[in-house]
C-alpha cells in the first residue's frame, strides 16, 4: 500500500480524492454507510460552490492536482505542473524571456490569463500586473494541500475573471510537526540547475483548539543560454520569397553586428541594402550562404531565467468557543528575476554627417552621396554634407539588455466563522490585504536622440568637418541632452568601432516601480433547510454573501522609458487606475428526487450574482447546472453559466506604448502576394514606387512597432458555458467521466483588428471587402517618408467575439498488483474549436490544431496526461505520459524551410522511497527518452520553438529528501 496515502480507499467523500491520487476529476459520490446506525459524515466543498454538502458531487468538471505530485515530480514553481494539463495552455514560465518580466502564469482553455481567476482557499489571490494577472510564484508550494481545477464559467460563484475557469490552491491547515525539504535537479549537460529548500513547522494547542502553522521556502534558478541548445543556437528567419531571398537580419549564425543602410537609391549591386566593414568602406549586404551579414542574436538570450525566491507564509486559527473561530494568513514572498537580450538593435532613419566624415572612407561617401545625400553641398566637391538612411546597427558595445525585476509580495488575511448555534447554519467573515510590488532596473537602453545627436560632427563654414591635433572630430550640438552632458562622436561605421566613451554616451539606464494593491472584504451565510423544509431528495442548500474589492494599481517609469525616447526595450508610459466592486449573490442546491427507482439522486444547482463595478457599473451573472444519478454506477450532469468579466486596469486605463509583436509588411520583399493590386494599395498608403516589395521594407527581426492602449470606455465581455457530461463506475475504484464543453464570449475585449498581423493582413487583402484604401485597417498604419513602417495603431474594443468547444476524458482505476496497489489516471482533452473574431468586419479563425503569428501558442486538436503508479510498503514509482498532438502552421501561403510539425510525448519516471518513519527520498527523470522539441524559425514564440510547451532542456534528473518530525 502507498504510506499514509489509504489509496485503496481514495474516494470516501464525493468531491474528494485520496492524498495519492494524481491528477482526477470528481467521482461519483459518497459512500454509504451501512446498518442503521448514525454516521456523522464530515461536509466539504469543492471549488464551483461554497455549500458544503456530504453528497457532493461536482456538477462541473473538477481536476485535482495533489500535494504528492508536487514531491513526486519535484515542481518546486506550481505553474510547471498545471502546464502539464491538458485544459491549460501554458502561460508564462521560467523558459519566458521575452516576453515575461519574472513571473509565472496559468491560463485556462487558452482564453487567456486574465481570463482565468486563482484562489488561495477559496479567496482572490493579489495580482501581479495591470490586467489582474496572478503570478502563481508567490504562492507557496511548500504548504499546498492540492490545486483543484474548474473549467467553464464560475462567475456566479465567484465573480469577475472566471469566464474559462478557477484555480484554487488549497492549503495545508492542520500541520503537526517538522518538515523539511531539500531538492535538486539538473540536465543531462550538468547546467539549468534549480535548488529548493522548504521548512515547515506546525501544531495544535488548547485541547486541539488552535493550531499555528509557519513554513520558509527558498528557491535558486540558474541561467542557462540559448546558445548553451542546438536547438536555440541560432535565431532562424528561414521563410523564402518567391526569388529565394532571405532579408531579415535575426536569420545566419554568422555576419558582423556593423551598420547596415537599406536604400532604394542605391546601385543596383546593393541590391537595396549595404553594410559598412571596420575600416568604413561599403559594400553589397549579404544576404544568403555562409557567412553573410545577418547578426545572430540568439546564444545571450536567455533559455531558462535565472531566480532566487524566499517564500514565507504563516497560517493559524483558534476556536473562541465551539461556534466561533478566528483564523488569519500572513504571507511574503520575495523574487529576482533578470531577463536578458542580445544587445540593443537600432532600426532608425537617422541624418549623419557624410562629406568629410573621418569614419567613412572617400569611395563610400561617394555611393552614399549619389543615393541618399542631402541637398546642401557646401564646399561643391560632389557628395552631400549629410545623408539620411534608414540605419541598422547592433550595439554590442553598449552591452547586452538585461531587465532586473524584483517582485515584492504581502498579505494579511484575518477571518471569523463559525455556526449559529447547534443549527446547521454556518457563517464566515473575513478581511484581506494584499499588495504586490515590482521594480524593475534595465540595462543596455539607447538614448534615441543622442544617439542621432553623437552622428552629426562641428564643421567650419566650408562645410569640412573639424578635427583636433589628433585627428578626432567632435560633435555638432554639444548641449546637454536628456540630462547628460559630453557629447561623443559616434562612428557606428563598422563592428567594434564605437568607442568606450560613445557607448556610454548613448546609453541610458532606466527604472520603473509598479505596485498592486487589493483588499477584500467577504461576508457569506450557508447552510441547509433541514430543521424546517425538505425536498423529496432532503434539505435544501443556500449560500448568501457580500464581498467587496477595491484594486489599485500604478507604474511609475523613469523619464527615458515615459516618454519612448530609448531604442532596446520597449517604452512604456505611466498607468494608475482604481477599481471598486460590491457583489452580492446567492445560490442553492435542490436535491428534488433520491432513492427512487432509476434516481438515486436527482439535484439542481442554482446560482445568481449582480456586481457593480465602478467603471461599468452593475451586471449580472447566473448558474443552473443540475445531475441525475441513476444509480450507483452511472450517472448525468449538465451546467449552463453566464459569465461576465469587467474589463480590466489595464484595458482601461493604459495609456498608448510601444510593442514589437511578430509581423511583416505586406508591401516588403516578404510579401506572398506582390500583385498589381497589392502594389496599388502600397502605393495609395505612402510606399514610394521604388520601395515597394524590396528589402527596404522588410522588418527587423520579422517584428513591426504597434501602438497599444487602453480604452475607458470599455464595457463587459459576457460568455455563455454550457457542459454536459455523464460519471461511470461499473466496478469498484473505476471512474470514468466524459464531459463537451461549448464556451462563447460575446464584446470580447481585443486590440484594434486583433493586432499588427492581422491588421496589415487585412489591410493589404484585396479578396477582404472590408479592407484597402480608405479602410479602417488602412486608416491605423503610419509609414515614414521611405515607405517603412513607422508604426501600427492598435487600441483595445468590446470588438471580438470568441469560441471554444470540445471534450474531456477522464479514467481513474485502481487496483492491486504484485502485492502492492497500482493506481491509472488520464486526463484527456479534444478540442473542436479554438476560434475568435476580432470584429464583426473580419473573418472568423479556427486556432486548433494551429500555430503561429495569428494564432500564437500550438492549440492542440487533442493532448492528454496520464500517469501509471504503483507502490509497495515504503516505496511508490510513477510513470508520467505526456502527449502533444500535432499542430500546423496558421498561415499557409509561406514556407519556412526549419519548420517541424507533429505529435510529441514526454515520459517521467519518478518515485518515492520511505528510509524509515522520518525521513522519504524522491527522485525521477524527466523527458526519460530526450524528445528534441519542434523547430518553428520565425512563428516561434522565442528560442526557435515555444519552450513552455516543448522542452528544450533536455533528459533533467531531480532528487530530494523530506525529513518529517
Amino acid at each position: 500500500m502507498f504510506r499514509n496515502s489509504k489509496l485503496a480507499s481514495a474516494v470516501k467523500l464525493a468531491g474528494m480524492v485520496g492524498a495519492a491520487s494524481t491528477i482526477l476529476t470528481t467521482p461519483l459520490y459518497a459512500q454509504e454507510s451501512s446498518g442503521e446506525e448514525e454516521v456523522n459524515v464530515e461536509k466539504i466543498a469543492v471549488t464551483g460552490s461554497r455549500i458544503r454538502k456530504a453528497d457532493f458531487s461536482s456538477n462541473a468538471p473538477v481536476a485535482t492536482i495533489s500535494a504528492e505530485q508536487f514531491t513526486l515530480t519535484n515542481s518546486v514553481n506550481t505553474e510547471a505542473l498545471l502546464n502539464t494539463l491538458p485544459q491549460t495552455v501554458p502561460g508564462l514560465d521560467r523558459s519566458s524571456n521575452n516576453p515575461g518580466g519574472g513571473i509565472a502564469t496559468v491560463n485556462l482553455r487558452g482564453l487567456g490569463t486574465s481570463r482565468t481567476l486563482v484562489l488561495v482557499d477559496g479567496i482572490r489571490a493579489t495580482p501581479t500586473t495591470a490586467a489582474g494577472v496572478v503570478d502563481i510564484n508567490t504562492i507557496p508550494a511548500a504548504l499546498i494541500e492540492d490545486v483543484e481545477v474548474l473549467t467553464g464559467g464560475a462567475s456566479a460563484v465567484y465573480g469577475s475573471d472566471a469566464v474559462a475557469g478557477v484555480v484554487n490552491f488549497k492549503l495545508k491547515r492542520n500541520f503537526e510537526g517538522a518538515e523539511a525539504q531539500v531538492s535538486y535537479e539538473t540536465t543531462e549537460e550538468g547546467d539549468a540547475g534549480i535548488w529548493n529548500g522548504s521548512f515547515t513547522v506546525g501544531g495544535n494547542f488548547d485541547d486541539n483548539r488552535g493550531n499555528v502553522v509557519l513554513s520558509l521556502q527558498y528557491t535558486e534558478r540558474e541561467e542557462l543560454f540559448a546558445g548553451d541548445r542546438e536547438i536555440s543556437a541560432v535565431a532562424l528567419d528561414d521563410a523564402v520569397a518567391e526569388d529565394g531571398s532571405l532579408f531579415l537580419e535575426s536569420f545566419g549564425s554568422s555576419g558582423v553586428p556593423g551598420t547596415s543602410i537599406f536604400a532604394a537609391g542605391l546601385p543596383d549591386e546593393f541590391g537595396g541594402g549595404g553594410i559598412f566593414d571596420p575600416d568604413g568602406s561599403f559594400r553589397p549586404f549579404v544576404q544568403s550562404g555562409e557567412p553573410n551579414d545577418f547578426y545572430n542574436f540568439a546564444p545571450v538570450n536567455y533559455l531558462q531565467l535565472p531566480q532566487e525566491r524566499y517564500n514565507i507564509t504563516a497560517l493559524g486559527r483558534y476556536e473562541i468557543t465551539d461556534n466561533i473561530e478566528v483564523y488569519g494568513q500572513g504571507s511574503f514572498a520575495n523574487s529576482f528575476v533578470p531577463q536578458q537580450l542580445a544587445a540593443t538593435p537600432v532600426f532608425e532613419t537617422s541624418e549623419f554627417t557624410l562629406d568629410g566624415n573621418p569614419f567613412i572612407d572617400a569611395e563610400a561617401q561617394q555611393i552614399l552621396s549619389d543615393a541618399i545625400g542631402g541637398d546642401v553641398d557646401t564646399d561643391n566637391d560632389g557628395i552631400a554634407d549629410t545623408a539620411t538612411a534608414l540605419v541598422r546597427r547592433r550595439l554590442l558595445e553598449v552591452g547586452a539588455r538585461i531587465a532586473e525585476d524584483t517582485s515584492t509580495k504581502f498579505s494579511i488575511l484575518a477571518g471569523l466563522r463559525g455556526a449559529f448555534g447547534d443549527s446547521a447554519w454556518e457563517y464566515d467573515l473575513y478581511y484581506q490585504t494584499g499588495e504586490v510590488t515590482q521594480d524593475t532596473i534595465q540595462l543596455g537602453n539607447v538614448n534615441v536622440d543622442r544617439f542621432n545627436q553623437a552622428l552629426l560632427l562641428a564643421t567650419d563654414e566650408s562645410g569640412q568637418v573639424i578635427l583636433d591635433a589628433d585627428g578626432n572630430p567632435s560633435c555638432s550640438d554639444t548641449a546637454s541632452n536628456g540630462g547628460l552632458t559630453g557629447c561623443t562622436p559616434l562612428n557606428i561605421f563598422g563592428e567594434g568601432n564605437i568607442s568606450e566613451e560613445s557607448a556610454e554616451f548613448i546609453s541610458t539606464r532606466v527604472n520603473s516601480a509598479q505596485k498592486f494593491e487589493q483588499d477584500v472584504f467577504g461576508f457569506n451565510i450557508t447552510g441547509d433547510t433541514g430543521d424546517f423544509f425538505e425536498l423529496p431528495g432532503g434539505a435544501i442548500g443556500l449560500s448568501v454573501g457580500f464581498e467587496r474589492r477595491e484594486e489599485n494599481f500604478s507604474f511609475d517609469p523613469s523619464q527615458d522609458l515615459a516618454a519612448s525616447t530609448i531604442a532596446g526595450f520597449n517604452g512604456s508610459p505611466p498607468v494608475s487606475g482604481n477599481i471598486e466592486v460590491n457583489d452580492y449573490f446567492v445560490e442553492a442546491y435542490l436535491p428534488l428526487v433520491s432513492d427512487v427507482a432509476f434516481a438515486e439522486l436527482i439535484d439542481l444547482e442554482l446560482a445568481y450574482r449582480y456586481a457593480n463595478y465602478s467603471t461599468i457599473g452593475g451586471v449580472s451573472s447566473f448558474k443552473v447546472a443540475g445531475s441525475w444519478a441513476v444509480n450507483d454506477k452511472v450517472r448525468f450532469r449538465a451546467g449552463f453559466n453566464r459569465a461576465v468579466r469587467a474589463p480590466n486596469i489595464d484595458e482601461l486605463f493604459s495609456p498608448q506604448s510601444e510593442g514589437n509583436p511578430s509581423a511583416e509588411d505586406p508591401c516588403s520583399s516578404q510579401a506572398v502576394d506582390q500583385s498589381e493590386a497589392v502594389r496599388a494599395i502600397c502605393l495609395a498608403t505612402g510606399v514610394p514606387a521604388n520601395a515597394v516589395f524590396t528589402p527596404s521594407l522588410d522588418a527587423i527581426s520579422g517584428q513591426t512597432s504597434g501602438l497599444f492602449g487602453g480604452n475607458p470606455e470599455l464595457q463587459e465581455e459576457e460568455a455563455d458555458t454550457v457542459t454536459i457530461g455523464a460519471v461511470f463506475s461499473p466496478i469498484e475504484d473505476l471512474n470514468i467521466s466524459i464531459d463537451y464543453f461549448d464556451i462563447e464570449i460575446e464584446d470580447a475585449v481585443f486590440d484594434f483588428g486583433g493586432g499588427v498581423n492581422n491588421i496589415l493582413q487585412s489591410c493589404y487583402d484585396t479578396s477582404n471587402e472590408n479592407g484597402g484604401v480608405g479602410s479602417a485597417f488602412c486608416d491605423v498604419i503610419t509609414r515614414r517618408a521611405d515607405g517603412t513602417i513607422d508604426f501600427v495603431e492598435v487600441l483595445s474594443q468590446n470588438v471580438g467575439k470568441l469560441a471554444l468547444k470540445g471534450v474531456d476524458l477522464s479514467v481513474n482505476y485502481s487496483f492491486d498488483l504484485a502485492g502492492g496497489n497500482m493506481r491509472v489516471s488520464y486526463l484527456g482533452t479534444y478540442t473542436d474549436e479554438n476560434s475568435f473574431q476580432t470584429s464583426a468586419a473580419d473573418p472568423v479563425i479556427d486556432c486548433a490544431g494551429q500555430f503561429g503569428d495569428t494564432c500564437g501558442e500550438p492549440v492542440q486538436d487533442y493532448k492528454h496526461r496520464a500517469t501509471v503508479q504503483w507502490g509497495q510498503d515504503d516505496f511508490d514509482v510513477q510513470l508520467l505520459w505526456r502527449f502533444i498532438g500535432s499542430t500546423e502552421d496558421d498561415n499557409d501561403d509561406v514556407v519556412f524551410v526549419q519548420e517541424t510539425t507533429g505529435s510529441v510525448s514526454y515520459f517521467d519516471l519518478t518515485g518515492t522511497y520511505y528510509l524509515n518513519d522520518h525521513f522519504k527520498l524522491n527522485a525521477g527523470v524527466r523527458n526519460l527518452f530526450e524528445k528534441e522539441p519542434l523547430v518553428f524559425g520565425a512563428n516561434s514564440e522565442q528560442s526557435n520553438t515555444y519552450p513552455a510547451t516543448y522542452d528544450v532542456f533536455g533528459r533533467t534528473y531531480f532528487a530530494g529528501i523530506t525529513a518529517t518530525f
